[in-house]
This record gives structure tokens, sequence and C-alpha cells, in this order.
């Protein structure tokens, strides 16, 4: 018989950590911080990339996004983060990432859809000892050239990013500079 390991008890716990560092900065500027992992928050849910209609169910969610930082008043969705604490391996990586481009939809609860845009950006960040630098240029420019062919609403975003991260101090160093440079326009 297999043996079934238990689940990580850990899991989550630094994108809810991350989640709840950015939250003050971005609701001043009138985002909204929606994300999964933390039971303590009312901004906590499945953010969930799907296609086919509305509301959707198990048999049209594509992938759960671990943040997703929306604008208050317009419901626009301004960054989809998946934070990988677990793997660096590209196959995951890629599942993050045309997981959330091959949808139609980026719904908070079921029947809440946000709307992506050009002015979205997709970031996975993966834990690693390694940088990667070179295999992540390169997923990079490969799902950049395969975005367009794939015709979703969600593959309408502006850029998607693959960082590494080797710890949670330069995780945090890394997604704040990345989403103040977006902001800014600089990306």
């Amino acid at each position: 018989m297999e043996q079934v390991e238990p689940r990580n008890s850990k899991h989550g716990l630094l994108t809810a950590k991350v989640a709840g560092e950015i939250s003050p900065y971005w609701e001043a500027r009138g985002y909204q911080v929606l994300y999964d992992h933390d039971p303590a928050s009312d901004k906590v849910g499945k953010v969930v990339s799907s296609f086919g209609d509305l509301p959707y169910d198990r048999s049209t969610q594509l992938s759960h996004v671990d943040i997703a930082i929306v604008e208050k008043t317009h419901e626009k969705v301004f960054a989809l983060i998946e934070i990988e604490e677990t793997t660096d391996k590209p196959k995951t990586i890629l599942g993050d990432v045309l997981g959330v481009l091959m949808g139609e939809h980026i719904s908070f609860g079921k029947e809440h859809p946000f709307s992506v845009n050009e002015q979205t950006i997709l970031v996975v960040f993966v834990k690693s000892k390694v940088s990667h630098e070179e295999r992540n240029k390169y997923l990079r420019e490969k799902v950049e050239k395969v975005k367009p062919e794939l015709g979703t609403k969600n593959s309408a975003v502006r850029k998607v990013f693959i960082e590494t991260f080797s710890d949670e101090k330069k995780l945090s160093a890394l997604l704040s500079t990345l989403l103040d440079r977006a902001l800014k326009g600089e990306l």
C-alpha cells in the first residue's frame, strides 16, 4: 500500500505573511490585496483562473493564484502573484503561468470576477538556492511568444515575470521593488 506523506502544515505561511506585509501599502493606494492561506483575514479566499461560464466549478478551474492586487473601485487586476515555496521545477513554474494565461476569468469566490487587462502583471516567485537566471529568462521569453497566440482574456496581461528568491527577506525586497516599478510604469 502506498504511503502518503502528511501535508506540510507550513504550506502557505510565507504567502500569508507577505500578503499581510504588503496590504497596508496597497490599501492606502486604492487597491485590495486578496490571497489564500490565512484563515484570520477577510481578504482570504480562492483566487481562481477558470474558463467557461461563471460561476466556475471544479471542471472549469485551471489554477489558484496566491495573491491578487485589485483596484477597489474598478476591480481591475493590477498584479497576480504566485509564490512557489516548495519547488523550483520548470514544469511547476510553467503550470503556474499557463494556468493563469489560459483562463478567461480571474475570480475571488465563485461569483466575483475581476478584469484582467494590458495593465495586469503576472509574477511567479520561486524559492531556490540557485538563481536560475538563464532558465528564468528562457522561460519568460518563450511564454511571451506564446501568450498572444492563446487568445484568452487572461493572456492580455502586460508582462510575465519569473523571479527566484532564496529567503523571505529577499522575497520581500524583490516583490516590493517589482510592484513599485510596475505601478510607476517602468516595466
